[in-house]
């Protein structure tokens, strides 16, 4: 079952950031780019997107983990009533934990956690997505033994 997101309970798989009104997307002050840095400038690479996600039906089903050894990712999202976040230290479903983040909460996914990609409850909503790289290509995937994450009622 998807938990309510906290910064303490998040602490293991990255960081919580919150924008300072709840329901607006104005984030402000420093995303923290975890990781060290190949380039002789000290600087990280990074990619910025955006993703529009459609709504998922409950309760969700994951067969399917992704993570990325070399890279960070945050996810801020732009227009977002209610979304989830599913990570895990290790690629089996007895280490997969669910959380429900709401409106002007975002978060930043340590590298080498493994994710579930966006997921949002209520309706259609964007995300900007920042990706910190230090020169790998590191998208990996993997299969798991199918689990659902259930939403509490």
């Amino acid at each position: 079952q998807a938990v309510p997101l906290t910064a303490e309970s998040f602490a293991g798989f990255g960081d919580v950031i919150e924008a300072p009104d709840e329901g607006r997307a104005t984030f402000t002050g420093s995303l923290s780019l975890d990781g060290s840095s190949n380039d002789s400038s000290g600087q990280r690479p990074t990619v910025l997107s955006t993703s529009r996600v459609q709504p998922s039906s409950f309760p969700l089903r994951i067969s399917k983990l992704e993570r990325h050894p070399h890279s960070s990712q945050t996810f801020l999202p732009l227009d977002v009533s209610r979304w989830i976040i599913v990570v895990a230290q290790a690629p089996e479903p007895s280490a997969v934990r669910a959380f429900v983040a709401g409106a002007g909460v975002g978060i930043t996914i340590g590298r080498g956690v493994w994710h579930h990609g966006l997921t949002v409850v209520d309706s259609a909503a964007a995300f900007a997505v920042v990706m910190a790289k230090d020169g790998h290509s590191d998208d990996e995937w993997v299969d798991i033994d199918p689990l659902t994450v259930q939403l509490a009622d």
